[in-house]
């Protein structure tokens, strides 16, 4: 018995580690997005605006606190004076040795309200920050999906073109011995010749597209797909399916529309602090000073002071006024522009669901068609054993019906990638990344079957809910490859 205990642990113990091994080498977009996240220059760039925000801020708060102030001073001097003239009877002057230092603390009273003006201009542009930073990782987060999603659909076209070359071929060598053999026309094996000539220039061009998709992927995640990529599946839980309340929500959450309405207030607390300048300014000031030197130059002295002292300057030449009116002018710039992105966001919302909602739809089109070609293609395979159409012929309907196979997969790509959009055209994408995480990083390969577990494949159709329709994917993604 206690054998075969230790034969079960050990089991378990091995898979649990083969399962390790097989989500480590998955690449799944959660990965994708935390690799962006942390390696793209874009993300560090805004991290140091923010925190550059939050120094400036605290340059402004330390007006609340004293200025301290100390000095010394120390050396020779030369004086000519009435105090050297009266003990000198019969130069009139003298040298001497000089040391002098003084601390002077000094504390703002009153300064027009200026002081908390900076600070609350400061705190909403460290505010402005903080939601620019966090649009700049919605962005990258929809970037990274788009380039996910557009290397798995050129590699997913390329395997298929492979598979449908291979077959091509077989026609080629059928109808080539049909020609051999007088039963078919050496224009049917010409005309079989530019089908495959199209099928090649198919392939280059998708090997084109892997590169271009994968150069994209490697800009934004600093490395290049590793491992199997699986479908991932959005949550569409979070999309309204009222287009003006995903507007409006769009909105409200949209953090590159709060870091303009920030921006905004940042200033108009600039024209308030501007406008304190034309006030004057009371310091209290405590100051301690000692000095000596030669009594034939005045001795030793001490200053001791406890003061109030106030400072009203005016700028004859206008630079106060042009201040504030250049302040106004930036705070209208401020306003036009929250204006100009709540209706940039609008137009993401409504242009992100008409692509969402055509991509669905012509996907229902092109899921009709491939059921039309297929019934199409087993009545032409019928007529062919009773030689009613050649082999060519049976090789177009085969051709088109993989043409039809690539259209909608193509199309399910884009449906994917429509719905990702409209989830950062309403600014929750990562929120819903954050859900799905767990599901996401447990989509691995089961090395029999080749089909996608975890809640990602089951039984080999996609089980992603849509915001129109039912079932995008239907296809299982292929291995990624150097090729």
């Amino acid at each position: 018995m206690l054998f075969l205990n230790l034969r079960y642990v050990l089991f378990v113990c091995c898979v649990f580690a083969f399962m390790q091994v097989s989500v480590s080498n998955a690449e799944t977009l959660n990965g994708a997005i935390e690799s962006a996240l942390i390696h793209h220059p874009s993300i560090d760039a805004a991290k140091a605006g923010l925190n550059a925000s939050e120094e400036d801020k605290r340059n402004e708060l330390s007006g609340y606190f004293p200025d301290v102030s100390i000095s010394g001073t120390g050396g020779r001097l030369f004086g000519d004076n009435s105090t050297s003239r009266g003990l000198s009877v019969t130069r009139g002057n003298g040298y001497s040795y000089l040391w002098e230092g003084s601390l002077t603390v000094s504390q703002m009273l009153f300064d027009g309200l200026e002081t908390p003006n900076r600070i609350r201009s400061a705190s909403a542009r460290q505010q402005s920050m903080d939601m620019n930073f966090s649009d700049i990782k919605e962005s990258l987060s929809l970037k990274t999906a788009q380039t996910y999603i557009d290397v798995m659909r050129a590699h997913i076209g390329l395997s298929m073109l492979r598979e449908q070359e291979k077959k091509v071929n077989d026609y080629l060598e059928r109808i080539k011995s049909s020609v051999d053999e007088g039963v078919s026309d050496e224009s049917e094996y010409q005309q079989a010749l530019d089908v495959k000539v199209i099928l090649e220039s198919f392939i280059t061009d998708y090997k084109g597209q892997i590169s271009a998709a994968e150069a994209q992927y490697v800009e934004i995640t600093g490395h290049f797909p590793e491992g199997k990529m699986s479908v991932p599946e959005p949550d569409l839980d979070f999309i309204l399916r009222n287009i003006s309340e995903a507007i409006i929500f769009a909105q409200e959450k949209h953090p590159l529309l709060h870091s303009a309405v920030f921006s905004s207030e940042a200033a108009m607390h600039d024209i308030v602090a501007e406008r304190a300048q034309i006030l004057p300014d009371v310091n209290g000031e405590v100051s301690y000073s000692k000095t000596d030197k030669a009594d034939i130059l005045g001795g030793e002295s001490i200053d001791k002071r406890a003061v109030v002292r106030l400072n009203w300057n005016f700028e004859i030449g206008g630079g106060q006024l042009a201040r504030i009116r250049k302040k106004k002018y930036e705070h209208q710039e401020a306003i036009s522009r929250v204006n100009e992105i709540k209706r940039r966001i609008e137009q993401g919302v409504r242009l992100a669901y008409s692509e969402m909602q055509t991509a669905q739809d012509q996907l229902k089109h092109q899921r009709k068609r491939v059921e039309l070609n297929s019934k199409l293609f087993e009545t032409y395979k019928i007529q062919f054993e009773g030689a009613r159409i050649n082999l060519f012929q049976l090789m177009q309907a085969d051709n088109q019906l993989f043409n039809t196979q690539l259209e909608k997969i193509s199309g399910e790509y884009r449906t994917l990638t429509a719905q990702y959009a409209v989830l950062a055209s309403l600014g929750v994408l990562r929120d819903s990344l954050l859900l799905t995480l767990a599901e996401a990083n447990l989509a691995v390969e089961d090395s029999d079957s080749g089909i996608f577990k975890g809640g990602i494949f089951k039984g080999g159709i996609f089980k992603g809910k849509s915001l129109f329709s039912d079932n995008i994917m239907e296809h299982d993604p292929p291995k990624l490859s150097s090729q």
